[in-house]
């Protein structure tokens, strides 16, 4: 059975008192209440937020890790893998990255299951694809929330729900019956199909469909893409270059009649190579320390198409650690944002700037609201209204 990893607290406080039969000496100890103050300053726990980060993914091995896989179904021999067999060498460390070739279908993952954490990752796509999927946009996964049967879905993926990583979509949510979320959606178009996608300003909807991210933030082929999940309670948020791409709420299993909260972290095989590197997770602490007061001199600004704006923002609360933008409305990615390398602590009195730039016009609605993300969810009372 998997080991349930329960996320903790990383910090370990230790009393400062006396020292055998004489206590400290009144400088010394006047210098340990000095420390134990900067010790208890909030602003000093966010500042140290990035030592918090574990790796999932060692760059040297794969020993903490199963692998689950069947052959393709266009593959001539169809003689059954399964757990912990790899014999085309699907899944290697490549130059201290993750090869996944995609040439059989299943997956890699955890051993350990995880609740109440943010997990990063960057992806690249290789060359290398496979029948039948040898003339689509390459294809991968990032399954959370996993447990068993490890061929629940497509008789070679654990019971989970899914982050899309595929080319253009990365962002996606499918399911794979770890449950049912509620997500804000509104109709669209992708090519002559209406599909659902993720939109804040539209109504819930419980669903098991796909619902396609905001927008597409991917990095230029050929270039390293970062994907990430703040899984909190039974809500997932999926993030990609630092923009909010969807949400989910309340994911929920009608048949056991519980939500769903954690398990196990699998990426999947999918008939197409890519890489992973730099896969890691630190845990939620869920207390907020003080309140931050995040401001912008200009509320609303208007563009034309090609003009660029610096948005100053500026904190007058306590320290807030800042994790992605989000860019709510329809044509996002008419947008083009220079953001600060994320999680970024904005401390009291200071301020970030972030470059805006429209890149097109927009047709019908072209009105954007910026908005910033955290742990816990967007900051309260702060939106910046963008109009091109």
């Amino acid at each position: 059975m998997p080991v349930t990893r329960t996320i903790q607290s990383p910090f370990i406080w230790r009393k400062i008192g006396c020292i055998g039969k004489d206590c400290l000496s009144f400088p010394l100890r006047a210098l340990c209440v000095f420390l134990l103050c900067i010790l208890l300053e909030p602003s000093y726990a966010q500042r140290h937020v990035e030592k918090q980060w574990q790796r999932l993914f060692n760059g040297r091995d794969l020993k903490e890790w199963e692998t689950f896989l069947v052959p393709s179904v266009a593959a001539a021999d169809q003689s059954p893998i399964g757990l912990n067999k790899d014999p085309h060498g699907v899944f290697t460390v490549v130059d201290g990255t993750l090869r996944i070739s995609g040439q059989d279908w299943g997956g890699i993952m955890t051993k350990d299951s995880f609740s109440n954490y943010h997990l990063r990752f960057e992806v690249k796509w290789g060359s290398k694809k496979w029948a039948p999927r040898e003339h689509v946009v390459p294809d991968g996964g990032l399954l959370f929330h996993c447990t068993l049967p490890y061929d629940y879905g497509s008789k070679c993926w654990m019971r989970s729900l899914e982050l899309q990583i595929q080319e253009t979509d990365i962002g996606d949510y499918h399911n794979v019956g770890a449950g049912i979320p509620e997500i804000k959606v509104s109709q669209s178009k992708d090519d002559k199909d209406v599909v659902d996608q993720y939109d804040p300003f539209s109504p819930f909807k419980r669903t098991d469909k796909r619902v396609y991210r905001s927008a597409n933030f991917e990095s230029p082929e050929g270039q390293w893409t970062t994907g990430e999940l703040v899984a909190h309670g039974a809500d997932a948020v999926f993030i990609v270059n630092g923009f909010v791409v969807n949400r989910l709420f309340n994911i929920y299993r009608e048949d056991i009649y519980q939500q769903t909260t954690g398990g196990r972290i699998q990426f999947q095989s999918e008939g197409a190579e890519h890489f992973l590197r730099n896969i890691e997770f630190r845990p939620i602490d869920f207390q907020q320390n003080g309140v931050p007061t995040l401001s912008s001199e200009i509320k609303n600004l208007v563009f034309e198409k090609g003009q660029r704006k610096d948005i100053v923002i500026t904190n007058n609360g306590e320290a807030v650690e800042v994790i992605a933008i989000e860019l709510m409305g329809r044509n996002a990615e008419r947008w083009s944002a220079q953001l600060p390398k994320f999680p970024k602590v904005i401390g009291k009195g200071e301020s970030i700037s972030i470059p805006i730039e429209l890149k097109k016009a927009g047709t019908g609605e072209n009105v954007n609201i910026l908005r910033l993300e955290t742990l816990l969810g967007p900051v309260k009372d702060f939106e910046i209204r963008l109009k091109g």
